[in-house]
């Protein structure tokens, strides 16, 4: 078991390159601060939840044409949780199709099953597999570890239940971004099923950040994701629980844990604050012998597969995870 990766050993992994700030992004994030709106940090969650949504649709392309969109709802462990599940075109009658359960983003708090549609009809395009994605219990509403459980569930469910659905139990992926990559992290680790055959991970959340990555200071101020909404997320998520900042399902970095995980895959992005976490997550997989493919996007920013409408890079980032999903 390889010991947890300390703060020093952050600082001293090898840079990831770093190109001048998209053009389109830059022009995005100027206009967005031209405009003086409140920080989103003093804003009730209900409030932000609806800007996101309505963000998302409006910054990104329209998504491609796919088959059928249906939701059902499982058993969770508090109740009853909803899978919106995509299915692709051309599908050939009594074929199983690829299995992708998909974990949004949104800090633990604002994301949802419509702030990531546009998402999922992507990859369920571009990977051609049945695409699941799930609308686990929010925080503050519902702090840790609510989101993992219901995370874990649902996997079990897709284990067990592929079939129903038109899908393989035998070919099951997990990916997310942002938080969602972390829950699908972690899900992922609590299985550990060998139908689990791959993990994505968008710019994954890996510790807390009262320990700060050196991409974390030079990127949390004007770029999105700021240091302001990131501790406004985790105080919402961990609801003042001290034992949950270094809780290695929360923590991940400082989890010895990483033997026996599926294949996996992690985009991470030149001015984003969790670009060393996914760095750090990449090097702490490859040295317990995962299969790991490490993309980095080098002047992408964070929550960008939402802003294909603005920049391709976006786009580039989906595209690149659905052809490694397709080979395994």
């Amino acid at each position: 078991m390889n010991a947890p990766m300390t703060h020093c050993a952050l600082l001293s992994m090898p840079a990831l390159d770093v190109a001048p700030l998209d053009p389109a992004l830059a022009g995005f994030l100027a206009q967005a601060a031209a405009q003086g709106n409140p920080p989103m940090e003093t804003l009730p969650a209900p409030v932000q939840r609806q800007i996101y949504r309505d963000m998302a649709d409006a910054l990104g392309l329209p998504a491609p044409d796919i088959g059928t969109v249906t939701e059902i709802t499982i058993p969770g462990p508090a109740g009853a949780l909803r899978l919106r599940v995509y299915q692709p075109q051309q599908c050939v009658p009594g074929e199983l199709l690829p299995v992708l359960l998909f974990i949004h983003g949104g800090g633990f708090v604002i994301g949802d099953m419509d702030t990531h549609d546009k998402v999922c009809r992507t990859l369920c395009a571009q990977a051609h597999r049945l695409v699941l994605a799930l609308d686990y219990r929010l925080a503050p509403e519902h702090p840790f570890p609510a989101a993992p459980d219901d995370a874990e569930a649902a996997l079990r469910w897709v284990l067990a239940n592929a079939a129903t659905l038109g899908g393989d139990p035998n070919h099951i992926a997990l990916a997310g971004d942002s938080a969602g990559a972390q829950l699908a992290f972690v899900a992922a680790r609590r299985v550990k099923a060998p139908p689990v055959r791959a993990l994505g991970l968008i710019y994954p959340v890996a510790q807390h950040n009262d320990e700060p990555t050196p991409s974390y200071l030079e990127n949390c101020d004007g770029k999105f994701l700021t240091d302001g909404v990131m501790r406004w997320f985790i105080a919402c998520y961990l609801g003042g629980q001290a034992a949950a900042v270094t809780h290695p399902d929360y923590a991940l970095l400082k989890s010895g844990d990483f033997a026996n995980m599926p294949p996996t895959w992690i985009g991470t992005m030149g001015h984003d604050p969790l670009r060393d976490d996914g760095h750090a997550l990449a090097l702490k997989l490859d040295q317990a012998g995962v299969s790991v493919t490490h993309r980095h996007y080098p002047s992408a920013i964070h929550a960008c597969i939402h802003f294909t409408a603005v920049s391709p890079v976006g786009q580039h980032v989906m595209n690149d995870l659905a052809q490694w999903l397709n080979m395994h």
